[in-house]
C-alpha cells in the first residue's frame, strides 16, 4: 500500500476492502513506529564517524513514512465513513 491517500482509489473499494486496507495501514504505522523507536534509542559508538547523523536521518525517514501512512489512513477512514453505514439496532 504505497503512496498517499487517494480518495478516488478508496471510493471504488468495497467496505470489506476498506476495512482490510485500514487494518493494513494501522499495522504498518505501528511497525514503522517500533522501528523508529529502536533506531532512536540505539547507541552509536563514538568512534563511528557520522553515526549519529545516520541514526537521525533514518529516524527522520521513518517519521516521514509514518506521516504518509497517517494521510493514507485518514483517506481510508473518510471513504469508509462515506460508503459504509452501519445500522444500529
Amino acid at each position: 500500500m504505497g503512496g498517499t491517500g487517494n480518495p478516488a482509489k478508496y471510493d471504488s473499494m468495497s467496505c470489506t476492502e476498506l476495512n482490510s486496507a485500514l487494518g493494513s495501514t494501522a499495522s504498518a504505522i505501528s511497525q514503522t513506529a517500533i522501528t523508529r523507536g529502536k533506531v532512536a534509542n540505539s547507541s552509536v559508538p563514538r568512534w563511528l564517524l557520522g553515526g549519529s547523523r545516520v541514526k537521525t536521518a533514518i529516524a527522520n525517514r521513518e517519521t516521514a513514512r509514518i506521516e504518509r501512512l497517517k494521510q493514507q489512513h485518514d483517506a481510508i477512514v473518510a471513504a469508509r465513513a462515506r460508503r459504509c453505514h452501519r445500522s444500529v439496532g
